[in-house]
C-alpha cells in the first residue's frame, strides 16, 4: 500500500494535503492511513462535501465524469 500512495506524491513533505468525502467518514480514515505512512501533517475537513455543497458562496462545479 505504500508503494502505491507513494506513487502519487501525496507523501511528499512540502504538499498539504487534506482530506475530505461525502460526510467526514472516510475522510478521518485515510487521513489515519496516511499519518501511518509516514504524512503527519494531514488536515481533516469534517464538514466534507455534505457543508462545502451547501454553502453558495463557495464554488462547485457538477457534470458528467471525464474518467
Amino acid at each position: 500500500m505504500k508503494q502505491k500512495v507513494e506513487s502519487t506524491g501525496v507523501l511528499d513533505p512540502n504538499k498539504k494535503v487534506v482530506t475530505y468525502c461525502g460526510s467526514g467518514i472516510a475522510a478521518t480514515w485515510n487521513a489515519l492511513v496516511l499519518n501511518k505512512l509516514g504524512k503527519k501533517d494531514v488536515t481533516i475537513y469534517d464538514g466534507s462535501m455534505t457543508e462545502w455543497a451547501t454553502d453558495p458562496s463557495l464554488p462547485l462545479e457538477t457534470g458528467e465524469s471525464t474518467k
